[in-house]
Parts: C-alpha cells; structure tokens; sequence
C-alpha cells in the first residue's frame, strides 16, 4: 500500500522503476501492481514494476503478468538478476 500511495503522489518523471515486495500484510504487491496499472496516472501503463517474492512456480510468474508486473525475480535475490532488470527498464525509459 505504501509503494501505491507513493507512487499516486510522486510527480512526473520523479520515479524510474519499482521493486514490489509481493508478499505484504496490508495489501499485497500484486493488488498493490492492479492498482497502480488502474490508476489515472499519466504513466501508470508505463512505469516498470519488478514483483521480488519467494513465490517460484510458474502459477505465481504468471499471477505476476496479469497483476502488470514487468519481471518476477525470486528470493533470495541475485544483484546480478535485479541489476540486470533495472538497466534493461531504466535504459529503456531513459530521456
């Protein structure tokens, strides 16, 4: 919830990328991703959401995409995997 409450209020332009914790007690990083994709935000389509979570079967990649997650790394996580996604969605959106 926080990450979407964040997101809503930041401005244009401020925030490149996020890494959403998918397991979270108020409301998890999938609905967390719904709701930034529903939003009317200019860039809510956009903005690259990489889900981090323990959760590995292909069912749970898959909830992931339709939430509107961009990649699904899994825990524990390996920087060589998170760095890679970041430059692939921060390269493509750079100005």
């Amino acid at each position: 919830k926080e990450a979407l409450e964040i997101f809503k209020e930041s401005k244009l332009g401020e925030i490149d990328i996020i890494l959403m914790d998918v397991m979270m007690p108020v409301m998890d990083g999938l609905e967390a991703a719904r709701y930034i994709r529903w939003s009317n935000k200019e860039n809510a389509r956009d903005i690259p959401i990489i889900a981090m979570t323990a959760n590995a079967f292909s069912e749970d990649v898959e909830r992931s995409r339709k939430a509107g997650m961009n990649e699904h790394l899994t825990k524990p996580l390996d920087l060589e995997k998170i760095t890679k996604a970041v430059r692939k969605y921060c390269k493509k959106n750079s100005r």
